[in-house]
């Protein structure tokens, strides 16, 4: 009985361990990201424009709480950029570039 009390006292230690690494981890991960993205600020807004975002997505990011990785807040900017840029394909097609070429019927 002794035994079983504190192999399950160990795993929750074990557990909690294992829980406190993760957030460690992720909590590097963010401070990394960050790190990155506070170059991304030095950018100007044509270089932002070419990687889809604006300086306002990377202040948005920024902003974010220190325990949250910035970077999601990036790719979801970059999506949604993305998006609104799509060609409307509902809109009257366009000419061709190239010209049809009917066959020549030769006389015989």
């Amino acid at each position: 009985m002794n035994r079983s009390i504190l192999s399950a006292v160990s795993f929750s230690g074990a557990a909690a361990l294992q829980q406190f690494v993760r957030s460690l981890t992720n909590l590097v991960k963010a401070l990394r990201h960050r790190r990155e993205i506070k170059h991304l600020a030095e950018f100007d807004d044509r270089m932002l424009k070419d990687i889809g975002l604006t300086r306002n997505d990377v202040s948005s990011a920024l902003s974010e709480p220190l325990t949250h990785n910035p970077s999601w807040v990036l790719v979801r900017s970059a999506e949604r950029h993305s998006r609104s840029e799509m060609v409307d394909h509902s809109a009257k097609p366009a000419r061709p570039v190239v010209p049809f070429v009917t066959p020549v019927k030769r006389c015989a």
